[in-house]
């Protein structure tokens, strides 16, 4: 906030205090903060990709879909911006391009267990379902760290 009294355009400030907002569930605040940080330099890789995030947490696919895939064009290496692109177009029921998201996503972070687990219910939820992939990136996920699932484990532990 000193930095904002000081420069209260300064676009990075005012990025990842909207990113922290959103975080702590204040996502009016987040989303005034983020939209007055695109006002001011709309090209920002970092906010297109936070209110993505926003516009996702919202439940708002379509605007969501729009800021992320701006997010990744001006920022390639974003793989946050990419993990949520891909489960964009998976709300949006385009699942071949929610695996090359996800996928692009994991190619940048090896280690991002968000994606892999998104990657393993995408695997999981395809008919008929892709069992190895989806227990490769769910055992993957899991072994960094992210929360078991009883209902992917169903999935993963049938036998090819």
């Amino acid at each position: 906030m000193k930095v904002l009294a000081m420069d209260a355009r300064n676009v990075f400030t005012l990025g990842n205090l909207g990113a922290i907002q959103m975080e702590m569930g204040r996502l009016n605040d987040a989303d005034a903060t983020l939209t007055k940080a695109s006002s001011i330099d709309p090209n920002d890789g970092f906010v297109l990709a936070m209110l993505g995030i926003l516009r996702f947490r919202q439940d708002k696919f379509d605007d969501a879909l729009d800021l992320l895939s701006r997010a990744v064009e001006v920022e390639p290496r974003n793989q946050e911006a990419y993990n949520y692109l891909g489960i964009t177009l998976g709300q949006k029921g385009q699942r071949q391009a929610a695996e090359t998201a996800l996928r692009k996503a994991v190619e940048l972070n090896p280690n991002y267990a968000d994606a892999h687990h998104n990657l393993a219910v995408v695997y999981a939820t395809q008919q008929p379902p892709f069992v190895e992939l989806a227990r490769y990136h769910y055992n993957k996920a899991t072994a960094l760290g992210f929360p078991r699932s009883e209902e992917l484990e169903k999935v993963v532990s049938k036998k090819p």
